[in-house]
């Protein structure tokens, strides 16, 4: 009987099965060398394991800005299965109900394309601090859409202005990406454009929008990881396989 060897040095992956929950998704992490939740798992899980909390939270002003500080609490795979919950806001299913409406779409056609815009908004890492909640999308291969076909950076501050509102903090959004690919340069194109233009992307929106926005490289976050790396507890992980397994992905 032949059995299927890891290829992927996860770090701490029984709790990663836990926590990621969908068994077709864990399977991937632990034999795809490409993986993203796996790489985003093996970087943030293990930050959140930090000795120094206040040394980490400065650490983390990098994606959440100034602002963030400690207490921090990192938390992965947030909106969909757990809390919070991230859903598209009622502002912005009416505005898409209104221009579906005005295409002269049946009643089948409107429930169905409500239906795709109202998925929940997964987001792979939740940042929260006393005065700043943020949310790190993760990138490596692409730049996915978002529900119904959204720009994904765009829904993620949407329903996170939702989510900072309830609990009366501010938002940030940080975007983590392999510097030098085409995917850096789209998320960068995208993140400039909702710092221009916030109000045009979610003209659904009243009032002033703040939110503050980030991006960093793989690059660079795995420095500050491999340089926190003898205060996140690992003994006993493959740290140097970790290392190596970034290396061959271009990200060291």
């Amino acid at each position: 009987m032949k059995t299927k060897t890891t290829t992927n040095p996860l770090l701490f992956a029984d709790q990663l099965a836990l926590e990621l929950v969908d068994p077709a998704r864990v399977e991937q992490a632990l034999h795809d060398p490409r993986s993203l939740d796996a790489l985003t798992w093996n970087v943030f899980a293990t930050l959140e394991r930090h000795r120094d909390r206040s040394w980490l939270a400065h650490r983390l002003e990098l994606l959440g800005g100034e602002d963030l500080r400690a207490p921090v609490r990192i938390t992965n795979w947030v909106g969909r299965t757990q809390e919070p919950r991230l859903t598209p806001t009622a502002a912005y299913l009416a505005s898409v109900k209104e221009r579906i409406q005005q295409a002269g779409a049946d009643d089948a056609g409107l429930s169905e394309a409500l239906a795709e815009h109202s998925d929940p908004v997964e987001v792979p890492v939740l940042i929260e601090s006393p005065d700043v909640v943020c949310l790190v999308d993760t990138y490596l291969d692409h730049y996915p859409a978002g529900t119904g076909g959204r720009d994904r950076l765009t829904e993620i501050v949407d329903a996170g202005l939702e989510h900072a509102r309830r609990v009366g903090k501010r938002l940030a959004v940080a975007a983590v990406y392999a510097s030098g690919t085409d995917v850096a340069a789209t998320v960068s194109t995208h993140i400039r454009e909702l710092r221009d233009g916030l109000a045009q992307a979610l003209p659904h929106r009243s009032g002033k929008i703040d939110v503050t926005l980030r991006e960093l490289s793989w690059q660079q976050l795995l420095k500050v990881w491999e340089t926190e790396a003898d205060y996140l507890e690992l003994a006993g992980q493959p740290v140097k396989a970790f290392l190596a397994h970034t290396a061959a992905l271009g990200l060291r």
